[in-house]
């Protein structure tokens, strides 16, 4: 029978702060996944929530931040070109493109958060 004060962590209590960085990542990561099924209004929250937020100190963090801000940038982009791109039947093309792009790339960085690793290099375009 387990008693309280018989669970002992190996891991030390975060900061308040880290964990504010924390939740903002996972929520930065459900508005990437969200992006596709809602047309691309999650992106641009998203987009709009990192805009002049200053990336977090924590080494961890501020990777998982830059590449968010990256991949959210890059999916608004690509919205807004693929619909001006309907007009010459290119758009549609563009529009998935970016739709499994952004799928892949936010489940990719979701599952590094998970497991406590940084993205080693947020700035590329591809994992």
């Amino acid at each position: 029978m387990v008693q309280s004060g018989d669970y002992s962590s190996s891991k030390s209590a975060a900061s308040p702060d880290q964990a504010g960085d924390l939740t903002s990542l996972y929520v930065g990561y459900a508005l990437i996944l969200f992006a596709v099924p809602t047309f691309g209004v999650a992106a641009a929250i998203g987009l709009l929530r990192m805009w002049r937020k200053a990336p977090p100190s924590d080494p961890l963090a501020r990777s998982h931040f830059i590449f968010q801000q990256r991949t959210l940038l890059a999916a608004v982009a690509a919205i807004i070109g693929g619909v001006v791109l309907i007009l010459i039947n290119v758009g549609v093309f563009v529009l998935f493109v970016m739709a499994v792009w952004t799928i892949v790339r936010g489940a990719l960085g979701l599952k590094d958060l998970l497991e406590g690793r940084p993205i080693r290099h947020p700035l590329r375009l591809f994992y």
